[in-house]
């Protein structure tokens, strides 16, 4: 995981700047702004893991009593810190730190659990969801994207890594799932999956086999929201 914070150092800047530009950022925002708008509660108390440019602790920080944000990178909590003091959001609290750290929760409880674009980058990537599960509230939700895996983009992505070691990025991913196999999972955890959406076209396969609603052979991420049953 080390080496994974260190490359999200060292591209802290580009990455903020993506959700100005990017498409594939913006549908990020719109999703995460949706499914956070469904599951926070007013007032209630959210834990961002892994918080990046701020982006999904400030969507949060909307509606709830506190948030709590964290990030092992030193170089995005401070873009979080910028994200957090232009939309003048009193509630935030940045913290640096990493998954399973449990000095950064202190057994708070917590109604909302966001984790973006984080837990591919760990081995044992299970483990840091008990983690986070163990932080829940009863009826709390857990909102959570990885890469999928039934994506042919992600497929030919990861076979031009292993012959030409590019996207460089692909040398910290650890995990790359189906849906079906987190459904799995969840299941065996005692979740429920109360929604999932798919997102982040891929180049010219998700214009196609989104108007067949095959979105989950094209986009290359997905987020799942659940909860204990």
């Amino acid at each position: 995981m080390s080496d994974a914070v260190s490359w999200h150092t060292g591209i802290a800047q580009d990455f903020a700047a993506h959700y100005l530009w990017s498409p594939a950022f913006r549908e990020r925002e719109i999703v995460w702004r949706e499914l956070i708008a469904r599951f926070n509660k007013r007032g209630g108390s959210v834990l961002d893991a892994g918080c990046g440019s701020g982006v999904m602790s400030a969507l949060a920080a909307r509606e709830a009593g506190h948030v709590l944000a964290f990030d092992a990178s030193a170089a995005m909590l401070q873009l979080a810190a910028q994200t957090v003091a232009q939309k003048t959001l009193g509630n935030v609290e940045l913290q640096l730190g990493a998954l399973k750290d449990d000095a950064l929760i202190e057994g708070q409880p917590f109604d909302l659990i966001l984790c973006s674009s984080v837990l591919e980058y760990i081995e044992d990537w299970w483990s840091a969801f008990d983690w986070l599960a163990g932080a829940l509230t009863p009826g709390g939700t857990i909102l959570f994207s990885m890469p999928n895996g039934d994506s042919l983009y992600r497929r030919a992505e990861r076979q031009l890594f292993r012959f030409t070691g590019r996207p460089a990025y692909y040398r910290h991913v650890r995990c790359v799932p189906r849906l079906s196999e987190v459904a799995h999972g969840l299941e065996a955890r005692g979740f429920t999956v109360d929604d999932h959406r798919f997102y982040a076209r891929a180049p010219l396969l998700s214009r196609v086999l989104r108007r067949f609603k095959l979105a989950r052979f094209s986009d290359t991420l997905f987020v799942v929201a659940c909860r204990r049953s």
